[in-house]
């Protein structure tokens, strides 16, 4: 599952720190200004909400700990655990740093080299916890070889990184230098977030690459006594003020929930203005994220489309039957519509162009009272027509339905709104995995939640129950199933 991979990188970049209020800034000046990313981990907070047995779970810690470093070999699980537990280290904030490189995007940037930086209590007695031998002098630095990584330390404070011994002392000397000159304790609103106590990581991009010269901040927390994944984003213009994150963005038009039913598990939608700058919009996300060939094209193909949305775009679904699910093609069961509002002007000629892209894919349809029915082989007829003169609706159900009360919940007043709940089944149906709820916002700012189904563990003690996916041990349930208590959303084997 992908959420492996999240844990796995979650747990890269939670192995390093400092401690202390009195001592923040003196960390953070050692880390440069132009730095592509910052983070900053709490691993106190956070092996503290690893102790699922004082949320409710059945594991400790320590036992949550190696369920996460299962398949790691005894000496990194010894070296991450001894960076996330040792009291020879301040771990209360703990900061790492990627260094600004030559690259032209955000996310390559973020590539670059990088260190993890911490405060060390007691050298020796941290080095022995690490059992990595003697040292080797490479300038001022002493260097300990880990497994796959290197320690350089001076004057009681650590860095790891990766690559040769030699090179990497280099490189974190010349970035001492530009911090001695320039720290990112000088860059107005990030130093601030930066030191925060919320959330146990918290992380500043910089979006110098797209030529705004501003900073998305992300936090991470945990919330339900445990049981919920909390992350928050927020944009920092030069200025350090925060900025909208919905420039492009108008509120969603939540009259058009009612095409949504209690039934379905995921609801998204998102209103767009009509006067959006969408080539300016793809090239600041080709400025985050490099487009590959085939996806320019297919962009240059949707563009004439795309500026001729006027409004909201929604779409819902869920799962025909239960009983259903466990047909070899789900595809063939999923419930759904899909609805956008468009420039009014241009609605039919819309229309008549969607259904040309049909045709051309070989989906049999006739029309029909001025819009199509399409009927792909083995599949439920499916509807392609204008509602209201200016909303194209592509959908195999009808549009008079109840709405979703937790999905409007999440929607209204916002520019973006997620919401999806997964039943345990289903998710063992459909991918193989849990079931899960999901929110996400955005207004100003970006919040999301996320938690499984199907068990009262906490978060951390399921995901490592993930992780260690091969063996037989999982997590004490200590409640059965009850989606009949979640807002808005209906069992599906409730539903004639």
């Amino acid at each position: 599952m992908k959420l492996k991979n999240l844990t796995a990188a979650l747990l890269l970049v939670m192995t390093f720190g400092f401690a202390g209020c009195s001592r923040e800034k003196q960390l953070l000046d050692t880390v440069p200004a132009d730095a592509a990313s910052v983070m900053v981990l709490d691993a106190e907070k956070f092996t503290g909400y690893m102790n699922g047995s004082a949320y409710g779970g059945s594991l400790s810690a320590d036992e949550v700990l190696d369920r996460f470093l299962l398949r790691a070999t005894d000496r990194s699980r010894n070296e991450l655990k001894t960076l996330l537990t040792s009291d020879a280290i301040d771990r209360n904030m703990m900061v790492g740093f990627s260094t600004k490189g030559t690259r032209t995007s955000v996310f390559a940037s973020m590539n670059g080299n990088f260190f993890y930086t911490f405060m060390i209590k007691d050298v020796e007695k941290f080095i022995t916890g690490l059992d990595v031998g003697s040292p080797t002098e490479i300038g001022d630095f002493a260097a300990y070889q880990l497994e796959g990584a290197v320690l350089l330390v001076k004057e009681r404070q650590g860095w790891i990184t990766w690559g040769d011994p030699a090179a990497a002392a280099s490189t974190l000397d010349t970035q001492l230098d530009v911090a001695s000159n320039t720290a990112i304790t000088s860059v107005k609103g990030v130093a601030e977030y930066l030191g925060d106590d919320d959330g146990f990581l918290r992380t500043a991009i910089s979006m110098a690459q797209t030529g705004e010269q501003g900073w998305v901040c992300v936090t991470a927390d945990i919330g339900d006594a445990g049981k919920e994944l909390e992350v928050n984003a927020c944009y920092l213009d030069p200025s350090g003020k925060k900025a909208k994150m919905d420039k492009y963005l108008e509120d969603i038009d939540t009259s058009m929930l009612s095409y949504t039913t209690p039934s379905d598990m995921i609801v998204m939608a998102i209103g767009i203005k009509h006067d959006t700058d969408w080539e300016g919009l793809i090239n600041y996300c080709q400025a985050i994220y490099p487009l590959d060939s085939q996806q320019r094209a297919a962009l240059a193909l949707a563009l004439p489309y795309l500026k001729r949305i006027d409004g909201t775009l929604l779409v819902a679904a869920g799962a025909t039957v239960d009983q259903r699910l466990s047909r070899p093609d789900f595809s063939n069961d999923v419930n759904f519509v899909v609805a956008v509002q468009v420039d009014k002007n241009q609605a039919k000629a819309t229309l008549k162009d969607f259904a040309g892209v049909a045709s051309l894919l070989g989906v049999p349809m006739i029309e029909k009272d001025g819009g199509y029915i399409l009927q792909a082989r083995g599949m439920a007829p499916v509807t392609l027509k204008i509602v209201n003169g200016s909303t194209i609706v592509l959908a195999n159900r009808g549009l008079e339905q109840l709405g979703n009360d937790a999905a409007l919940k999440v929607m209204s007043d916002n520019a973006f709104g997620l919401w999806a709940n997964i039943p345990d089944a289903a998710g063992e149906s459909i991918y193989g995995g849990r079931g899960f709820r999901l929110t996400m916002e955005l207004d100003d700012d970006f919040e999301t939640d996320f938690s499984f189904n199907g068990s009262d563990a906490p978060i951390l003690e399921q995901l490592s129950a993930i992780v260690a996916a091969d063996t037989d041990e999982r997590p004490a349930e200590t409640a059965a199933d009850d989606y009949s208590s979640t807002p808005g959303f209906t069992p599906i084997d409730t539903i004639r």
